[in-house]
C-alpha cells in the first residue's frame, strides 16, 4: 500500500518510520496545500524523513491512502478533499473538531469509493482484551464505565510539536477536552456498543485557574476536565482527562478503563499492561498484555486498516464512530463552559448536509442522571 503523509504537522514525525517498518507499506511522500499556514513543517518533515515533498493534488494521485496529519482544524478539509479523490483516508486525531466538520466526512465517505477510519487505541492489547471480557458475558451487563486519560505536562517540542497546536482553539478546536476526549469517548462506545445520551462537564478552563501555568492559561483553555456521561438503558460514564504536571506513569501518557458489570467488573490498564477481572462469586484473574499500548494499537491500526481494503471490511472505527465522539468531546466543551449544564450531542440529521440536531437535555426526574 502506497501512504501519502497529507500535511506533515502533527504526529507524522512518529507515524513514518512506523509505517517504514510495517511490510507491504511504502510511504509515498509528504504533500500539502499551496495556502497551508503550515507548508514550510511538511517540508521539513519530508526533507528530515527523506521522502518527496509534494503538491497536494500530485500526493493523491500518487496513493492508495492519505494519512492527515494537519493541525486538527484542517483534518476534515484534507481528509474530504482525499475521499472525493477516491482515496481511503486514515485522520490523526481528533478526526474533526466540530460535528459539522464530523458530519461533512460522513458524508464524504458515503459518497466515495475509499474507506475512512481515524487514529485510535481500541487495538491496544488492554482495550481489545477488555472487549472480549465484556462479550463474554463474565461480567454480567454493563452498568457503569470510568475512564482516566492523563498525560505529562511538557508542551515542548518533546511531547508536542508546538504548544498552539493543543491550546489554540483556532488550531486545535479546544484544550484537553478536544485533544484526549475523544479517545475515552470512542473507548466507552466500543466497549458498551450504547450511544451517549447526555454530558455534564466541568473544566479548568478559564475564568478557572489550569493546574499549571502554561499555554492553556494563555489560550483560556482546559488543561483538565471531569465528564459525567448518561448512556442508553440508564448506563453511566465518568471521564477524566488531565495533562498533569508530571507523568502519573512510565508512558507520556497514561490511561485506564473500568468497566463495572452486574457481575463483576474489568479494569483495562495500559500502564501494568494487564487486564485484571473480578466477579461477583470471588473469582479473580490478572492477564498480562505484552507490549507498549500506544505502539501496538498505531501497528495494528495501520496493518488492519490496509487488510480492511484488500477484503473489503468495515473499519473498526467508522465515520458513524468518528462523529460520536466529536459529539461528546464538543456537548463536553459546551456544558464546561455553561457551568456544567447538561447537553446532549449533536446527532446527524439524514438528508440534510451539514445540518445537525442538538437539544438542551430535559431535567431528569428526581434531579439524577443515573440509575
Amino acid at each position: 500500500m502506497r501512504i501519502l503523509i497529507a500535511s506533515g504537522v502533527r504526529h507524522a514525525r512518529d507515524y513514518v518510520p512506523l509505517l517504514r517498518s510495517l511490510p507491504g507499506i511504502e510511504v509515498i511522500g509528504c504533500a500539502d496545500t499551496a495556502d497551508s499556514p503550515f507548508r514550510d513543517d511538511s517540508a521539513a518533515l519530508a526533507a528530515a524523513t527523506g521522502i518527496p515533498f509534494l503538491d497536494l493534488e500530485q500526493g493523491l494521485a500518487s496513493c492508495d491512502i492519505a494519512l492527515v496529519c494537519s493541525e486538527p482544524t484542517r483534518h476534515a478539509d484534507l481528509a474530504v478533499t482525499a475521499l472525493e479523490a477516491g482515496r481511503h483516508v486514515i485522520v490523526d486525531k481528533p478526526a474533526a473538531t466540530t460535528t459539522r466538520d464530523a458530519q461533512r466526512l460522513w458524508e464524504a465517505a458515503d459518497r466515495s469509493r475509499g474507506l475512512l477510519t481515524a487514529v485510535h487505541r481500541l487495538y491496544s492489547p488492554q482495550i481489545a482484551r477488555a472487549r472480549r471480557t465484556v462479550d463474554s458475558g463474565a461480567i454480567g451487563l454493563p452498568l457503569a464505565v470510568d475512564a482516566e486519560w492523563l498525560a505529562a505536562g511538557g508542551l515542548d517540542g518533546a511531547t508536542v510539536e508546538r504548544p498552539e497546536l493543543v491550546c489554540d482553539p483556532a488550531l486545535s478546536g479546544g484544550g484537553e477536552l478536544m485533544n484526549f476526549g475523544w479517545y475515552p469517548a470512542l473507548a466507552i462506545r466500543y466497549l458498551t456498543g450504547l450511544e451517549v445520551e447526555e454530558v455534564v462537564a466541568f473544566s479548568s478552563a478559564a475564568p478557572h485557574a489550569p493546574l499549571f501555568d502554561g499555554p492553556h492559561g494563555a489560550y483560556g483553555v482546559e488543561d483538565a476536565a471531569v465528564l459525567s456521561l448518561r448512556l442508553g438503558n440508564g448506563v453511566v460514564a465518568t471521564v477524566t482527562v488531565a495533562r498533569t504536571p508530571a507523568g502519573v506513569g512510565p508512558a507520556p501518557v497514561s490511561s485506564s478503563l473500568r468497566v463495572l458489570g452486574s457481575h463483576g467488573h474489568v479494569l483495562a490498564d495500559e500502564d501494568a499492561p494487564a487486564v485484571t477481572v473480578r466477579t461477583a462469586g470471588g473469582d479473580s484473574s490478572a492477564h498480562q498484555v505484552a507490549g507498549p499500548a500506544a505502539t501496538t494499537a498505531l501497528r495494528l491500526l495501520f496493518t488492519e486498516f490496509c487488510d480492511d481494503i484488500r477484503y473489503g471490511r468495515t473499519p473498526l472505527v467508522t465515520a458513524a464512530d468518528i462523529h460520536a465522539a466529536v459529539a461528546v468531546a464538543e456537548a463536553a466543551l459546551s456544558s464546561s463552559r455553561e457551568g456544567g449544564a447538561p447537553v446532549a450531542p449533536a446527532v446527524r440529521t439524514a438528508g440534510d448536509s451539514g445540518a445537525l440536531r442538538r437539544r438542551r437535555s430535559a431535567p431528569v426526574r428526581g434531579g439524577s442522571s443515573s440509575r
